[in-house]
């Protein structure tokens, strides 16, 4: 069986991970350039591809792609939209968006005529502004 061949981005972080891996110490956190490099290479060529690749746990790399990374850093940082579809899902429904705050806690909302939502008054509502 034939070995799928990585993109050059991904086989990049993933050199790139295993010569930290290689001379860190015992208990030594990922540094934040390596971090960012299979974030940046997950927005790109999606995260499951590059969590296998790099051997990072899926979760840990989607919080941070999704900008839900309980750090000091992220704190304060918006809710953004996740998902914007029209016309699926049964009758009557022509736009379903979907938001997601920091801390994980979402809302889904789902109307006829998405034209007739004030988005931006949902989401301050939501974020509690």
């Amino acid at each position: 069986m034939e070995q799928k061949q990585l993109p050059v981005a991904i086989e990049r972080v993933r050199a790139q991970f295993e010569s930290w891996r290689a001379q860190k110490r015992k208990g030594e956190r990922i540094p934040e350039p390596l971090w960012q490099a299979a974030e940046e290479a997950a927005r790109k060529h999606g995260i499951h591809p590059v969590s296998h690749a790099v051997r990072l746990e899926y979760a840990h790399l989607k919080r941070r792609v999704r900008g839900a990374e309980p750090c000091s850093a992220g704190a304060g940082r918006e809710a953004e939209f996740i998902e914007l579809q029209e016309g699926v899902r049964g009758e009557g429904v022509g736009c379903i968006v979907e938001l997601e705050k920091g801390n994980g806690t979402r809302m889904r909302i789902c109307v006829g005529d998405g034209a007739a939502v004030d988005w931006a008054r949902m989401k301050e509502a939501f974020l509690g502004a």
